[in-house]
């Protein structure tokens, strides 16, 4: 059910604004140039800096920060989408948790660092990484409920259990945390989840 969600929600945002294959192009390239990190840049220079008319980036938002935000919702849904895809054939439950949560926790990885970094000062970043979170977390309740079903884990109140894996990323990413763990926010991150999900496994 959160899988429609998460479409019906995705088909709205595409519906909102019709885009050329030009204007798909051009997001891909905002894209990438974000993820070097959100520069100080004015519509006027972005457009500069992928060689586009003004009036083509207006066409795609109509401020700045619509604009980054649009590409930081497309950059985490891609994410999200490889990760779907990537489990899609795994019989079980556990399994599949384990391998959606490693590929999720990219987002507080390397590649994105200097773009999570920057998209703290940019207005309704946090909506956006709340909505995508929320949407983890009750895919993660949806396995762990899976996986009592077929006895792979203990009984645990999954609710809980999908908060926390849910939000352990974006809690390491945090400036006070990330400054005093020695691994990544991805590696502690990929770690504790490791710890947790073996805590809960029921021996075959």
């Amino acid at each position: 059910m959160q899988n429609l969600d998460h479409q019906s929600n995705s088909q709205q945002n595409k519906n909102s604004r019709i885009y050329t294959k030009r204007h798909h192009e051009i997001i891909d390239a905002l894209e990438r140039l974000l993820e070097q990190g959100v520069p100080e840049l004015t519509m006027s220079e972005i457009a500069k800096k992928l060689k586009i008319s003004l009036r083509t980036l207006y066409e795609i938002a109509p401020s700045r920060d619509k604009l980054i935000l649009m590409t930081m919702d497309n950059i985490l849904k891609k994410l999200g989408k490889f990760a779907m895809d990537s489990v899609e054939d795994i019989d079980s439950p556990i399994n599949k948790l384990e391998k959606y949560l490693f590929i999720v926790n990219q987002a507080v990885g390397p590649k994105f660092d200097r773009f999570l970094i920057d998209m703290e000062k940019i207005n309704g970043s946090k909506t956006t990484a709340d909505y995508h979170e929320n949407f983890i977390k009750n895919y993660i309740k949806k396995l762990l409920e899976e996986a009592i079903e077929k006895k792979e884990i203990k009984s645990i109140d999954v609710k809980a259990f999908s908060i926390l894996l849910g939000g352990i990323g974006r809690e390491f990413f945090k400036e006070k945390n990330k400054n005093s763990i020695n691994l990544t926010p991805e590696e502690s991150a990929n770690s504790i989840t490791s710890i947790i999900l073996n805590g809960i496994k029921l021996e075959n």
